[in-house]
This record gives structure tokens, sequence and C-alpha cells, in this order.
């Protein structure tokens, strides 16, 4: 729904790109040509205290396997390296959630993780990276 439950700590993403072997006989050199492309990654967050119970339980029936949305359905997610009043800088995509994780200690925020595999979203648009405008 937008809101924002989750004070992303870091993330990863991994962007690849499949090749297609072309060489035929009396080629002494391998050729290739680009295939499709996928990607997946990683993060770690706390669970915003400024949204406190409502922020975990927004990110509880989101992300739990047993009431959320944990390889069941697409989720919009957006990492972003810079934001400001005026622009964004940020990796925008749709995903499928492949894990969530809880942690928590005596003396420490509530922190999680989650892992996700990209999804095309249809237009053969696999993940968008935006340096200017609001996101």
């Amino acid at each position: 729904n937008g809101k924002n439950v989750l004070a992303l700590r870091n993330f990863s993403i991994e962007i690849t790109r499949d090749t297609i072997e072309t060489t035929h006989m009396g080629k002494d050199v391998r050729s290739y040509v680009a295939g499709l492309s996928s990607f997946s990654g990683s993060a770690d967050f706390y669970f915003d205290p400024d949204t406190a119970t409502d922020g975990f339980d927004a990110a509880e029936t989101t992300f739990n396997p047993t009431t959320g949305s944990v390889g069941d359905a697409i989720v919009s997610v957006v990492a972003y390296v810079k934001s400001d009043a005026t622009n964004d800088i940020a990796f925008s995509a749709n995903c499928v959630l492949t894990g969530y994780t809880v942690n928590s200690t005596m003396d420490g925020m509530v922190e999680g993780s989650l892992t996700f595999q990209g999804s095309g979203d249809g237009s053969d648009v696999g993940i968008a990276f935006s340096t200017t405008g609001n996101v």
C-alpha cells in the first residue's frame, strides 16, 4: 500500500544475463549473443521505530510466509541509494519474496532480512535505476 514499514540498513542486488552460444563449424573462437536477464537480492533492515507497532504489524502481514506475500505474490520493492526533496536515486522492481527472517536481542533493535527474486513486469523491464525525479 506504499507505506514505509522498514528502515533499510543495507541491500545487495545481483543482475545477470545469460549468454547463448552461436559458434558454428569452421570457427576457432566461440561466439555468443545476449540471452535473458535476471536479478535477485537481499536486504537487511530495522523495523522503523517511528512506525512502532503499525510498522511491525504491516511488515508481518506483508512478509510472513504463513500470512503474507513470501513466495506468493509480486511485491514492488524500492531500494533508495539517496533521497531528498527533489531527487531520488533508487533501484525499483517487482519481486517475489523468497525469504524473511526476524532477529531480536535483549539490548538491540528488532532487525530483519529479506531475500527476493526479480520478476519482469510484462514489458521486458526487470529492474529500473532512477537518478532524477522522485520514484
